[in-house]
């Protein structure tokens, strides 16, 4: 009995010191383990054209991490079996694996690899599951450990380069937007990182505690993807067949500033960005240093038709008239004789036909690209309101399109103040100030559509990661610059000049098309280098879509012929315009009879006039030093 007792007391005093000592016992254990918080990623939001396809997402993937602490732990029964199933599944070297575990004894944490996927992931999990059952069965203690995979997020693009000037790209590392709609919206793609926990509570039992991750909004793009498409084809085949030292086209809706495609013929892949090997040979890329890279990527992801300037030549005509006749200064039933040239300060600038047009109108004078009708339409506004008009047509103001990198041109511009006779006579016709491609197209919207300047834009719509909409973004009226008068007259110049003018070439079967082209010399002149543009709206006298086309340098012998981009606006709006179900139609509400016709062209030469150009490069305006505005060429080449 005395024995029952004494054991009685003995199980009493162990199960009170148990009972008394537990919490420090088991905070004890669980101090001695390893629990680390840890991030869980947000989903950056997905960038969508207009239809809903996706043109970027972020794909769920997986980071494969190695525990070399625990795999030493117990290395005779976990090193061999665990390196086994690693080199099997993905294919590792088993050398590597166990190198790595061996430099890194010491380390709970060693990301061995990134980007695996779901089904790598889920194969290597079933193999693992598999072996370790098989070794249990057997009882035995090997057995793959010390494995695990971290969540993580990385940036697809569906279509590689498609668009690839407008979306720009995420860097994988920390999902920060580079260029296009990923750097300008990117405080709306990312989101908020989630937090994994864990922590004793009063009963010392380890508690898990999630903080969901929030992810990024949606952004809807205007971009078109399949009209997108298009244009870059046709660009592309351009680029192969005769080349130029850049092809850019950009296709908007002129009555809401939504651009439906933008597309240069400097591209990459946006899936692998900083991939050199369509520009530069391994021997080049071998001699390059740091900077000489970035340089070379940062060239390569510049949007030309948003960060570049140039002379713009003949389309700007359009808005010399314009402004012109929004003052009353012409009705349209003006005439102008042109012989070849003008005097202006002392120099000759010389018209595109040397020979001269003749006696013109105003109408004929769009028709046929005159010069020198243009530097008297100018002389008669004057050099206040011709500038005054540029600015409201947005010269040297940037348009604020929602994209990075658009080019300040404000000093690229002259003022009443300080433009010579020279300058108003040059500016007339598109040479001697800069602008860039969504500028003029954006001016030249506003004129077409009956006066209205939209800002330019390519994102029309914000949703949130479910879909719901947080914002849709409204066309943006800016200001009204013409009559509804003068674009009606603009609209009627502009078809004549695609069906019996110099923009021929832009002519779409069965449509009615307006357009201005444009043959500018490059600087330094006399090079015989040449941009040469073609800006068009279908249909001609009620557009729904304008397109503008630029060649810059094209890589053949006689530059200086617009026929290369009106060909090629051609070629994109007769995929373009079925497909946006646009149809050729005359507003029947406009008497074009009320305007100056044009009975045939009068010419003091019987020669047409192709065969009359020719180029000089003589006479040279010589630069004045202001605003940063090179020299001029005496007016040649602008078609």
């Amino acid at each position: 009995f005395m024995i029952i007792l004494a054991f009685a007391a003995l199980f009493f005093k162990i199960f009170m010191l148990q009972k008394s000592k537990a919490k420090e016992y088991n905070q004890k254990i669980l101090s001695q383990q390893k629990y680390d918080s840890r991030d869980i990623p947000y989903k950056r939001g997905d960038i969508l054209d207009r239809n809903g396809t996706y043109i970027a997402t972020s794909e769920k993937v997986y980071n494969l991490i190695i525990d070399p602490k625990q795999i030493n732990g117990n290395q005779e029964d976990y090193l061999n079996a665990t390196v086994s199933i690693l080199s099997e599944v993905f294919g590792y070297s088993a050398d590597d694996l166990r190198s790595t575990i061996a430099e890194k004894s010491d380390s709970s944490y060693v990301k061995y690899a990134k980007d695996i996927s779901y089904e790598q992931k889920t194969a290597f999990d079933e193999k693992k599951e598999e072996y370790n059952k098989s070794y249990k069965e057997s009882k035995s203690s090997e057995r793959v450990y010390g494995i695990w995979f971290e969540e993580s997020y990385v940036r697809r693009y569906p279509y590689g380069s498609s668009a690839c000037n407008v979306i720009g790209f995420a860097n994988n590392e920390d999902l920060s937007g580079n260029s296009g709609i990923e750097q300008y919206y990117n405080d709306q793609l990312i989101g908020v990182s989630g937090r994994e926990y864990g922590y004793l509570n009063d009963e010392s039992s380890l508690e898990r505690v999630i903080k969901n991750p929030t992810d990024g909004n949606k952004v809807v793009s205007t971009i078109d993807l399949n009209i997108q498409k298009i244009v870059e084809k046709h660009i592309a085949e351009w680029q192969s067949s005769t080349g130029s030292n850049m092809t850019a086209a950009i296709v908007m809706n002129p009555n809401n500033g939504e651009i439906l495609a933008l597309a240069t013929s400097r591209t990459f892949d946006l899936n692998n960005p900083r991939d050199l090997n369509n520009y530069y040979s391994p021997e080049q890329q071998a001699e390059m240093d740091d900077k000489a890279k970035v340089d070379a990527l940062s060239n390569i992801w510049r949007n030309y038709a948003v960060s570049d300037t140039y002379e713009p030549g003949s389309p700007s005509k359009v808005f010399t008239v314009a402004s012109a006749m929004e003052e009353g200064v012409i009705t349209g039933n003006e005439s102008y004789d042109c012989k070849g040239f003008e005097e202006v300060g002392g120099w000759k600038i010389r018209c595109v036909n040397r020979n001269g047009h003749g006696v013109l109108n105003v109408t004929e004078a769009i028709m046929e690209s005159c010069n020198v009708a243009m530097m008297d339409i100018s002389r008669a506004e004057g050099s206040q309101k011709f500038y005054e008009y540029q600015k409201v047509f947005g010269f040297g103001s940037k348009t604020a399109i929602d994209l990075p990198g658009e080019a300040d041109t404000s000093g690229l511009i002259h003022t009443a103040d300080n433009a010579s006779a020279t300058d108003l006579a040059t500016n007339s016709f598109g040479q001697n100030y800069n602008t860039t491609m969504i500028q003029l197209a954006a001016a030249y919207s506003s004129v077409v559509n009956g006066g209205s300047y939209y800002q330019p834009h390519v994102v029309k719509q914000i949703l949130n990661s479910k879909g719901a909409i947080i914002e849709n973004i409204e066309p943006e009226l800016v200001r009204e610059t013409v009559s509804a008068h003068t674009t009606a007259f603009i609209n009627e110049a502009l078809r004549r000049t695609v069906a019996e003018g110099t923009g021929s070439a832009a002519a779409v079967a069965g449509y009615d098309v307006g357009g201005k082209t444009g043959t500018a010399e490059k600087y330094p002149r006399g090079n015989g280098n040449y941009l040469v543009s073609f800006i068009g709206s279908v249909p001609a006298q009620a557009p729904e879509v304008v397109c503008y086309v630029l060649v810059d340098t094209p890589h053949v012998a006689d530059q200086a012929r617009s026929a290369y981009a009106s060909s090629l606006f051609s070629k994109i709006m007769t995929e373009v315009l079925p497909y946006m179900n646009i149809y050729s139609k005359v507003d029947e509400s406009i008497d074009v009879s009320a305007f100056p016709t044009a009975e045939g062209i009068t010419d003091n030469n019987t020669q047409k006039q192709e065969e009359s150009k020719n180029y000089s490069t003589e006479e040279v305006i010589p630069n004045d030093g202001e605003n940063g505005l090179p020299g001029v060429p005496a007016g040649e080449g602008e078609e």
